[in-house]
């Protein structure tokens, strides 16, 4: 609820009567645009605009909500059309090693760098296996490990 007595004062400009008998309202159109609903016509030349009060806190809260600028579209398809042959080359590393392993490629992770000639570098791959693939690589790839139980 808004505190009518800290309300700034407006000039009435107008007031209309609306509604039937029983259900009739006021509405006073203030020199600052809103409207203000009251049950009998206000005899003061101004009278106390609530709308102008909760406009001010709105205004605020918008304010803390738009401090940080987004970026100009220019700017971010800039950053695109110069990050984007690197990206592809990451994916094409990333999904020729899931390839050659024969696991899916979201448990690959390359990690680069862009050196100071704007070259892409490929610092290192991470490759995350659980045991059933290691198994499956490991049996199939070469015979290095035999996981086969054996009777002693």
């Amino acid at each position: 609820m808004v505190n009518k007595k800290s309300a700034p004062q407006h000039e009435i400009l107008e007031i209309k009567r609306v509604g039937e008998w029983g259900k009739l309202e006021y509405h006073h159109r203030l020199s600052c645009g809103h409207v203000e609903v009251r049950k009998r016509p206000s005899k003061a030349p101004q009278i106390a605009c609530a709308w102008c009060v909760v406009a001010v806190e709105k205004q605020k809260e918008l304010k803390a909500l738009t401090l940080v600028q987004p970026p100009v579209l220019e700017e971010v398809w800039d950053f695109y059309d110069e990050t984007f042959v690197d990206e592809v080359r990451i994916a094409d590393i990333r999904s020729g090693v899931a390839n050659m392993l024969g696991c899916p490629q979201e448990n690959i992770e390359v990690i680069s760098s862009v050196g100071d000639d704007g070259n892409l570098r490929v610092n290192y791959v991470s490759i995350f296996l659980d045991f059933n693939q290691v198994e499956k690589l490991l049996s199939t790839k070469s015979k290095i490990v035999d996981f086969t139980p054996k009777d002693h």
